[in-house]
């Protein structure tokens, strides 16, 4: 591994440590390009379903058929990314992704395909993504030293979530163009980007041969994270985001830009463009300054301020008022998910690192499945009551827990490189 960040002189650190490491350097530009399968699939997703159905419920199905896909799959997926090879497993589920993605967009296109079918491809589509994403993150320790750790963490949410401040203006003139199956086709390039990076790069992250079966590791992983108490509430405080917050900004969405704002398909992806902006500041930022030290408490700001933009979008229609709202939401929930998968690569020990990062896919899978019920609740009160009063109560659960349990309270104090060395012994990075 060969580290082009200079060394002379302690007293001045690289601006981007992390881009130091050829084999970070490789996966991270292929990230920033398969940013743009995220961006393609998620807007043809949502306008090809709203095109289907005029509930928000139904909607909320697809949260669900999202949802049990991680939930059956994201655990056994952090048990083989502590059992394997973490690079061909990668291969592997991006290999796949293509594959799943290459057939909706064929029957799509041949307008072959049914409301029932598009469920289980996307049932399917988020299963191989529950594997992939502790994987992936399980990766990270392999590609730079230890400091250097959130550093990569940001860079590398940065380079996946970057596709929202550029593309979604097109993804939308693509839906015009040349329809839904032809952005799903689109989007299918960016598959492919990250297979070729994965291809290119010499590390070999090979665990320690398993002794135990799968299901022993899932158990062992799932112990370990309810006794250690600061992982357990950064995976409990991810769950209150994701049950009450993440299903208004990315499955529901869809319904609220339509008949609340009244957007087509290129308004809500301008709209999609400014809240990408607000996720570019909040990734840039903090790939460029130190925040170490601070860890907690931008996990929990950010976790407030998440819910107050979404109280305030919930209740304007003013479009610029809206577009503000919209900004700042992107940039709390962009911070917070790269804090929390900063946390959580500082406190852990390589060892649990997939299963707990598979915890953390599981939250996201009852995330995806709370869809259902509060789009089931906007279709009894309307969407426009629902959404502020379930973000008002985000507002609530998200921070509780820092004013009443230490350990939430203490999270910078236990990030702090010099008191989480105990415990942690690291695989050193190589290549």
């Amino acid at each position: 591994m060969d580290a082009t960040a200079s060394t002379a002189g302690a007293e001045r650190r690289p601006r981007f440590p992390a881009l130091g490491y050829r084999d970070f350097r490789i996966i991270w530009i292929g990230m920033f390009f398969a940013s743009a399968t995220m961006m393609f699939q998620f807007y043809a997703q949502g306008w090809f379903l709203i095109g289907l159905t005029s509930s928000v419920a139904m909607l909320g199905v697809a949260g669900v058929s999202r949802g049990f896909g991680m939930l059956v799959f994201s655990m056994y997926g952090g048990a083989l990314a502590d059992r394997m090879d973490r690079r061909t497993l990668l291969i592997t589920t991006q290999s796949c992704a293509f594959a799943i993605y290459t057939l909706l967009s064929a029957l799509v296109l041949l307008d072959a395909v049914a409301l029932w079918q598009t469920f289980v491809l996307i049932f399917l589509a988020a299963a191989v993504e529950a594997v992939d994403a502790p994987a992936r993150q399980a990766l990270i320790p392999h590609l730079v030293p230890r400091e250097h750790i959130g550093n990569a963490v940001a860079l590398l949410t940065a380079a996946q979530i970057s596709a929202f401040a550029y593309l979604p203006p097109l993804a939308g003139v693509a839906i015009d163009l040349v329809g839904v199956g032809g952005a799903f086709a689109i989007s299918l390039i960016g598959h492919a980007v990250v297979i070729g990076a994965l291809l290119m790069m010499t590390v070999r992250p090979r665990a320690e041969p398993a002794k135990d079966t799968i299901w022993q590791s899932i158990n062992e992983g799932v112990r370990y994270s309810a006794a250690n108490r600061p992982v357990l509430w950064i995976i409990l405080i991810s769950i209150f985001i994701g049950i009450l917050g993440f299903p208004l900004i990315s499955t529901l969405a869809p319904y609220w830009m339509k008949h609340e704002l009244g957007l087509g398909p290129v308004g809500w992806t301008l709209l999609g463009w400014v809240w990408g902006m607000g996720t570019v500041v909040a990734s840039m930022g903090l790939s460029a300054f130190r925040f170490e030290h601070n860890y907690g408490r931008i996990f929990i700001l950010s976790a407030g301020g998440f819910a107050a933009s979404l109280i305030v979008f919930g209740l304007t229609r003013w479009m610029p008022l809206v577009a503000a709202a919209w900004a700042v939401n992107g940039t709390f929930f962009t911070a917070n998910i790269i804090v929390a998968a900063s946390l959580l690569q500082v406190i852990v020990p390589a060892l649990y690192i997939g299963r707990v990062t598979a915890l953390r896919a599981v939250s996201a899978s009852v995330n995806q499945m709370s869809a259902a019920p509060l789009g089931a609740l906007a279709d009894g009160v309307g969407i426009a009551k629902m959404v502020p009063a379930v973000a008002t109560l985000l507002m609530l659960v998200v921070l509780a827990p820092w004013a009443l349990v230490r350990a939430v309270r203490g999270l910078d104090e236990t990030a702090r490189p010099e008191l989480a060395e105990a415990g942690s012994a690291r695989v050193p990075a190589g290549g």
